[in-house]
């Protein structure tokens, strides 16, 4: 039954800002399954399951997470279950990122009530757009939400993998002006702001600056055609570390420089820094980490602490006070038409979901 509901929810299109029929659908299964479920502004979808009655010892309530959106070409998926695995037909990604970790919780759910057991409260948030720099974690509404624990699962490693440490994410935008000229008649009246871009990104720390901070320039832009010396040139970078402090003392130094390389040319930069998201670090011996650690053991499997540059919804759930942390689904080769889904990894997050429930 897992795979057919992950090929079902895998065949909806719903890439970022699409997932309304997505949406529709998991919030139809949720229902199913007994839960109360609201839809809020943004899209998002948050379900909850009331704790056992009175006089049970039931544990604290938890939060389940995953993101309903995908990437890129995501549109007519059609899945292709081959030899214990489910892989994209290879002209649209699988969208196991984020479906794997939808169609878990959903079956977790499942087991969990099937067990008979006393269950504690648990709220499920499937959230928009997280592919957007998390746009719907972003806009949730955190006053809907009981749980000061959650486990987001998100991470495109084997299932039994802890994510404890994600960046702050800097992004910068950057406008430089120049002065117009006509390049063959007079180029001495001009101030080439492509010019003064291109100085400015040659001294950008590209790259891995160090064991925590990695740094890129994505996206230029300039000029209207090449008879002009360019006024205008625009340009964007990002900024990651583990280190906060540190993600904010680079922005502001990288920033200062462009400033600083625009002006020698005779021309403005215009530098715009922004924090996309915090970073985070969680404890391994933490309360929220102790319980994955005890879940992934009732499934048989050990705990796998690792730290990534990669952002989630594990970042905005932090920064508003739920501890979380972004447990691995199994999925390989995401954000590509390669993407695949080994059905035992499916499972094996199903029944952690499951054991995140009852182990309480």
């Amino acid at each position: 039954m897992i795979v057919d509901e992950f090929v079902e929810l895998v065949k909806i299109d719903a890439e970022s800002g699409s997932e309304a029929q997505m949406a529709a659908a998991v919030a139809d299964r949720l229902r199913g399954i007994g839960l109360q479920v609201e839809q809020d502004d943004a899209g998002n979808v948050i379900g909850r399951m009331s704790a056992c009655a009175s006089g049970c010892s039931c544990g604290e309530s938890i939060m389940l997470c995953a993101h309903l959106d995908r990437v890129p070409p995501g549109k007519g998926v059609r899945p292709v279950v081959r030899d214990g695995v489910i892989y994209s037909s290879g002209d649209t990604v699988l969208a196991a990122d984020d479906i794997a970790g939808v169609t878990a919780i959903l079956a977790g759910l499942r087991m969990a009530k099937a067990s008979g057991r006393c269950l504690p409260e648990v709220e499920v948030v499937f959230t928009v757009s997280e592919e957007r720099g998390l746009r719907g974690a972003k806009q949730l509404d955190y006053a809907r939400l009981a749980s000061k624990v959650g486990y987001i699962f998100d991470a495109a490693d084997p299932v039994g993998t802890v994510i404890l440490s994600s960046p702050t994410h800097m992004g910068l935008e950057v406008q430089i002006t120049g002065r117009a000229a006509h390049a063959a008649a007079n180029p001495e009246d001009g101030i080439s702001a492509i010019q003064a871009a291109a100085e400015a990104i040659a001294g950008f720390p590209f790259g891995r600056v160090d064991a925590q901070t990695t740094a890129n320039v994505g996206i230029v832009s300039g000029g209207t055609a090449t008879n002009i010396i360019s006024e205008k040139a625009y340009f964007k970078a990002e900024l990651r570390s583990l280190d906060h402090q540190r993600a904010i003392d680079l922005a502001e130094e990288c920033a200062a420089k462009i400033r600083d390389a625009a002006s020698r040319r005779g021309a403005r930069a215009d530098v715009a820094t922004t924090v996309d998201y915090r970073g985070y670090t969680i404890p391994n011996d933490a309360h929220v980490v102790e319980r994955a650690v005890k879940a992934l053991r009732a499934a048989g499997r050990d705990a796998v602490f690792q730290s990534t540059m990669g952002g989630s919804d594990g970042n905005v759930f932090n920064a508003h006070g739920i501890a979380c942390i972004v447990l691995g689904i199994g999925s390989r080769d995401v954000h590509s038409t390669r993407e695949s889904q080994p059905i035992s990894e499916l499972v094996a997050a199903a029944e952690l979901a499951r054991d995140l429930i009852l182990v309480g």
